[in-house]
């Protein structure tokens, strides 16, 4: 990125050049929405993606993140891609993978892509909470 610290101290931006630095800026973010759902009392912090729920009746499929107040086995966030059954009330998650910084950018791991047993969803859990909101009429 040595092109836009010569780009400001020069102060010949052209406009192909302002394009760049606002792809840059806005592309890596540009097709998730990520919400702050929930945050447990030990303090971790629960977001969805809600640009990219998918609801087909009474299944929703969401991306879902987990910010830890303190590193979990070497993972300080969490990403998951789940199927939430607003019928049975039950999760299932399709793939997860850990990070080992709090930003979701360096895998800890490879992502597991094996499909989990389903789950019941817990009272008062944070799955619970994400339940609540996708699962609204």
């Amino acid at each position: 990125m040595s092109l836009l610290p010569s780009i400001f101290l020069n102060g010949d931006m052209d406009m192909k050049q302002l394009l760049l630095v606002f792809l840059l800026a806005f592309s890596c973010n540009s097709m998730a929405e990520w919400v702050e759902y929930f945050t447990r009392a030990n303090g971790d912090i629960f977001f969805f993606d809600n640009a990219r729920v998918q609801k087909n009746g009474s299944l929703v499929k969401v991306w879902n993140r987990v910010r830890y107040k303190s590193s979990v086995m070497a993972a300080s966030s969490y990403q998951s891609f789940m199927k939430i059954d607003c019928s049975e009330y039950s999760e299932t998650t399709l793939q997860s993978t850990f990070y080992t910084d709090k930003n979701w950018t360096n895998p800890a791991m490879a992502t597991d892509t094996k499909e989990k047993p389903k789950e019941y969803i817990d009272a008062n859990s944070a799955t619970e909470r994400l339940a609540s909101i996708l699962c609204k009429g």
